[in-house]
């Protein structure tokens, strides 16, 4: 009896770590491209091309007096019933890098 209390609770836990490992899964994943988008504009790679290479990301560029921001968003689906109610669905990513402009 006291298992099929516990349950559905246990499921519900499960559930909520692989959301957040998900969230945490594309954070890491987002950061390594953001390294790999900061080296291409170093290289002069124009943004049209940048977002041709990654369509799947939401690329945009700032300028910050003598600075280039770089913001890549990307977004994590939520499988979690109920969590969509704490966090956005799909849940937003994001990750900035300055750059010196030149």
């Amino acid at each position: 009896m006291e298992f099929i209390l516990i349950l559905p609770i246990f499921i519900m836990i499960l559930f909520v770590i692989v959301d957040f490992g998900m969230i945490f899964s594309a954070k890491s994943k987002l950061e390594n491209e953001s390294q790999d988008i900061v080296s291409l504009l170093n290289n002069n790679e124009t943004l049209y091309n940048i977002k041709n290479i990654y369509p799947d990301l939401d690329i945009s560029l700032s300028t910050i007096g003598d600075n280039v921001k770089i913001t890549i968003k990307d977004y994590v689906d939520i499988k979690t019933p109920g969590l969509n109610r704490v966090l956005e669905d799909p849940y937003p990513i994001l990750v900035e890098r300055i750059i010196p402009n030149g």
